[in-house]
């Protein structure tokens, strides 16, 4: 073989070799483009849907300070400067403005902006350490939204000074988890005790457990019928904190005796509860008082309904009813029975309410807001789903109800 046709031959195989690395390049390109964009698509739908939490979650903190300072501001409106109730009031309209339904709306960066700026006016103005701590994407995070919230109202609100015709036991009197679709008891009972603990030892206030929460599975009015929940101690009226430092009963988590000025705490873990409320049109709270007694399983009325009278305004009392087990004795059946009873003592009865959503209305609710309600494509359990969606549909669900953190105001 001639000289030339060597070089000939190498040329051939550097040009062979050009053209399959190139062919290589080209197909390992179009390859790697392919799965760089199907990545970048989940990556950023992942990122959005973190966001979409994330955002979600630091609206709800703000929407919990807003209800305690407005709670407050009806406790004890002297506490709150004039320029204080007007920017509460601007964050409140903020937040009911605020584009849930689409967060591709050019307003979405000013209104958060603008609601990060009043909290910390507000914040500043009443001379409280609270900040929002970020997401944090476990059921822990609905643990610490709700801390947030007791703190808030512990450091606003004196229990001391306060009067109402509604019964509590503290500036934020009960906390309940309700475990929602594939959430389950345990988890909702584990979350309920460690806030408790966290309540007792960060916050000082005597935390009793009940329900799933508890190892004997206390029951809520057990607890408060031995703290004298029931009795009002200034004619229809609950006034003031507890007259004792000393408690009648051993609390679960916290001090043994009781700060005049916070009062207790009571946190539980249960399946759903309804609360459901009827007017009588009377100012008999005698009369109103044997009507809740005969409605309520305990008086020999409608079993899993406990039920009380309580004054609302001037010439109305209340039939107020916990609904334990509201899937067997629900709205209408109550509303049938206090009508009954009240016909019998010559009342008349208005159309009952209930104090809050269904537990389906409030899961339809968010769904419109945060779309990872959708089902899983391989039909799994949610509670040992490895997906994504799954995993954080059942992590949302933990923040849906977040408890009755009722704090202290008729």
């Amino acid at each position: 073989m001639s000289s030339q046709s060597q070089i000939n031959s190498i040329e051939d195989i550097f040009d062979s070799s050009l053209n399959l690395e190139e062919t290589h390049f080209k197909e390992g390109y179009n390859e790697g483009y392919s799965q760089g964009l199907m990545s970048g698509k989940e990556e950023a739908e992942q990122t959005g849907l973190k966001m979409g939490f994330e955002i979600g979650e630091e609206l709800g903190f703000y929407r919990g300070c807003v209800d305690v300072w407005n709670s407050a501001i009806r406790v004890e409106p002297t506490q709150f400067s004039t320029r204080l109730k007007e920017t509460i009031k601007k964050m409140e309209d903020l937040i009911e403005k605020y584009p849930v339904l689409d967060p591709e709306d050019e307003r979405v960066n000013e209104i958060m902006d603008s609601l990060r700026l009043k909290f910390r006016v507000i914040r500043a103005g009443l001379g409280v350490k609270l900040e929002y701590d970020g997401s944090s994407l476990d059921p822990c995070a609905l643990k610490g939204a709700v801390l947030s919230i007791v703190k808030a109202a512990l450091e606003t609100i004196d229990f001391g000074s306060h009067c109402g015709s509604h019964p509590r036991l503290g500036v934020v009197d009960h906390i309940c988890f309700h475990p929602l679709a594939h959430s389950s008891l345990d988890q909702a009972a584990g979350i309920a005790k460690s806030l408790a603990v966290d309540v007792g030892s960060s916050l000082q206030v005597p935390t009793f457990l009940y329900g799933a929460a508890n190892v004997e599975g206390r029951t809520l009015d057990s607890i408060r019928r031995e703290l004298g929940y029931f009795k009002p101690n200034s004619g229809n009226h609950w006034a003031g904190g507890p007259k004792s430092e000393s408690l009648p009963l051993k609390p679960d988590e916290g001090p043994a005796q009781v700060n005049q000025a916070k009062g207790v705490l009571v946190i539980g873990a249960t399946r759903w509860v309804d609360n459901y409320n009827v007017p009588v049109f009377s100012t008999d709270i005698a009369a109103v008082r044997r009507i809740a007694k005969r409605v309520s399983g305990r008086g020999g009325g409608l079993p899993s309904v406990q039920a009380m009278a309580l004054a609302h305004g001037d010439d109305v009392i209340e039939v107020a009813c916990n609904l334990v087990e509201p899937s067997n004795v629900g709205g209408e059946m109550v509303q049938q029975e206090v009508e009954r009873l009240a016909k019998d003592e010559g009342m008349a009865v208005g159309k009952g309410y209930f104090t809050d959503f269904s537990q389906d209305k409030i899961i339809e609710n968010y769904s419109k807001f945060c779309p990872l309600m959708d089902v899983c494509p391989d039909a799994c359990d949610v509670n040992g789903c490895p997906h994504m969606k799954c995993v954080r549909l059942y992590q949302h669900i933990h923040h849906l109800r977040s408890g009755e953190v009722l704090a202290s105001y008729s």
